[in-house]
């Protein structure tokens, strides 16, 4: 079959009686607020299979099993999920366009897509070299230092301002409305508005050079800075990197590759010469994208930006590498700079070299540590070892373990032996689902590798349950405050049902990938731990997370200002010597730190009350 448009699966959901379709195969008792019966999927003499009839989600707390009334209708009655979605519209009496349900053509589909998207490349790439509306566009790429071959070669473009060309421009190449209704290049909501507006355009690639999809840069106006294509047939942005088809041959020579941050940081090093540069794609580095590296080098270095969030990045992109057996460093970049900054700023030559002033993961994961938490209390040393399993966790072996924590041990002054004993009984009590209420030993700053439940993914797994909620989420904070892996998967599938308009549940937990984290919140669905409180916690996360994101950010300055003082005492300069520079930094930093100050008692104050 076809695929069905979003927005008829959305108007199929919003008509459907999800209680009664349960119903129609198990006999469901209510009580406290959930229907309950015996599961279908195992056999059971007390009911522990649970539906929630408001939003369309099944648990078994016996078996696990769980899903949406379209997981269970396809598990049930061995349907396809086309099949499924249309028994559901048929009893809602909503049409299926006919190109959808009777197409059966997935392959053409996907030709389809390759041909719009090609077609699609060239007409951005003309917009910016060769039409007026691309000039700022243009210039822009120039400034930052991008020769004219790397814009050819790259196939860089622009998306003009103009919202009505694009659907008239591809309607004019033959395109049907209902197929580019289904592209990923419009708005769920207006199916001719397109996605990319006034946007400087980079085409991403698969590993055979054909264009799957684009990343858009913002010139002028409010919105997010850089937007993605969504999923589509031919396309999943945690399995694919910007620039890995032209990076891929000098990949595979070196054995290494040059993880950046963004588009521009790996296009500004291709442009100085560093050929083994890619970038992911608007997420948090995935173990997809780590084992596409994995399968063509033994080794990668991550360059992020030197900021607190391009940090965080790197600790966690540092335990994904390290978990598919690449050899994983990280460049250390000049305080407040990036790549294509110092490409702008200090030419080619100045860039190349960048990638040589590296440290190996543990070491960067060390030198972090000493940054977040007071290493002289015993509060800060066991703060700090629980930052360290993410880390444990990835490497492949005891030998390899018991050496870091060695080297921890040394560093910190506590036993490694202590350490390890402290990991080992921290993995015995979080190695399974949690549903009860409770944190685990793995506190929040854990990366979300195990199955324990932390305050950032039971946050989320409420935004989820309240998906109205996700636009003042995204206000206050941003995945990269969040520390569990599971719960940025959550913020992602919200954040691309967003930009689908998708607004029920079950759509998000169908763009969720991680598992782990789908599982998570269906039980507590199931558990209506929060049938009474959804706003509360929602509110009380946002709170909680900015707060603790805030208190890192004060750290950190903290840590700048003792670093400068440390610099200069290890020149021998008095104080009063100290360059105008320096003195400039530290009243600049004091002043964020004031500022950080009061917003982080104002926030108290907020969670205290």
């Amino acid at each position: 079959m076809g695929r069905i448009p979003e927005t008829v699966i959305q108007e199929v959901l919003d008509k459907t009686n999800y209680l009664g379709m349960f119903q129609e195969k198990i006999r469901l008792t209510k009580k406290g607020g959930k229907w309950w019966g015996l599961c279908p999927f195992h056999s059971e003499k007390t009911a522990s299979f649970s539906v929630d009839g408001e939003r369309g989600l099944f648990y078994c707390f016996g078996c696990q099993k769980g899903g949406s009334l379209i997981d269970f209708l396809m598990e049930t009655d061995k349907l396809s999920f086309v099949e499924a979605i249309e028994e559901l519209a048929e009893r809602a009496h909503v049409p299926i366009p006919v190109d959808a349900s009777y197409s059966d053509k997935d392959e053409s589909e996907k030709v389809q897509l390759y041909t719009l998207y090609e077609k699609l490349a060239v007409a951005f790439h003309w917009l910016l070299r060769s039409h007026e509306s691309g000039a700022e566009a243009l210039e822009i790429l120039r400034k930052r230092g991008i020769p004219e071959e790397f814009i050819d070669t790259f196939r860089i473009g622009y998306a003009p301002a103009n919202p009505n060309w694009l659907h008239r421009f591809l309607v004019g190449k033959g395109f049907s409305s209902e197929f580019l209704a289904r592209t990923g290049l419009f708005s769920a909501r207006n199916r001719t508005y397109p996605l990319f507006s006034d946007r400087i355009m980079f085409p991403i690639a698969d590993q055979r050079g054909r264009v799957i999809a684009f990343g858009g840069r913002l010139i002028h106006g409010d919105g997010p800075k850089y937007i993605n294509s969504p999923d589509t047939p031919i396309f999943h942005k945690q399995e694919n990197l910007f620039a890995f088809d032209k990076a891929v041959q000098a990949i595979k020579e070196c054995g290494s590759a040059l993880i950046c941050e963004g588009y521009m940081d790996a296009l500004s090093f291709h442009a100085a010469g560093v050929k083994n540069a890619v970038a992911p794609l608007g997420t948090a580095f995935t173990t997809k994208q780590a084992s596409l590296i994995r399968r063509r080098a033994e080794r990668t270095s991550l360059c992020f930006d030197s900021d607190d969030a391009g940090k965080k990045a790197a600790e966690r992109a540092c335990s994904i590498a390290t978990s598919v057996g690449l050899d994983t460093s990280v460049v250390l970049m000049s305080e407040g700079k990036d790549a294509s900054e110092i490409l702008e700023k200090f030419g080619a030559d100045a860039l190349k070299k960048v990638p040589e002033y590296s440290i190996n993961s543990g070491d960067f994961l060390i030198r972090r540590s000493e940054e977040l938490f007071d290493l002289g209390s015993v509060e800060g040393k066991s703060r700090a070892a629980i930052f360290f399993y993410p880390y444990l966790d990835a490497l492949d072996s005891e030998v390899k373990r018991n050496g870091f924590l060695d080297i921890v041990g040394r560093r910190m002054g506590i036993s490694p032996q202590g350490l390890m004993r402290d990991y080992q009984k921290a993995k015995a009590i979080d190695s399974g689902p949690v549903v009860r209420t409770g944190q685990s030993l793995y506190a929040s700053r854990s990366a979300g590798t195990s199955g324990a439940r932390t305050s950032d993914l039971f946050f989320m797994t409420a935004v989820v349950l309240l998906p109205s909620a996700f636009a003042q989420v995204k206000a206050a904070i941003s995945s990269d405050d969040l520390d569990d892996t599971r719960a940025r998967d959550l913020f992602f599938a919200l954040e691309e049902a967003s930009l689908r308009d998708a607004k029920e549940t079950t759509s998000i937990l169908s763009l969720t990938n991680d598992d782990a984290a789908k599982r998570f919140v269906l039980a507590v669905a199931a558990s209506g731990e929060l049938d009474q409180n959804l706003e509360e916690v929602v509110s009380d996360g946002i709170k909680s997370v900015r707060l603790r994101s805030l208190e890192r950010g004060r750290m950190h300055v903290i840590g700048e200002i003792g670093r400068i003082s440390r610099d200069a005492d290890h020149s021998a300069i008095r104080p009063e010597e100290s360059s105008a520079e320096n003195q400039v930094s530290v009243l600049e930093l004091l002043k964020r730190k004031m500022q950080l100050d009061v917003e982080i008692s104002r926030l108290k104050g907020e969670v205290d009350e």
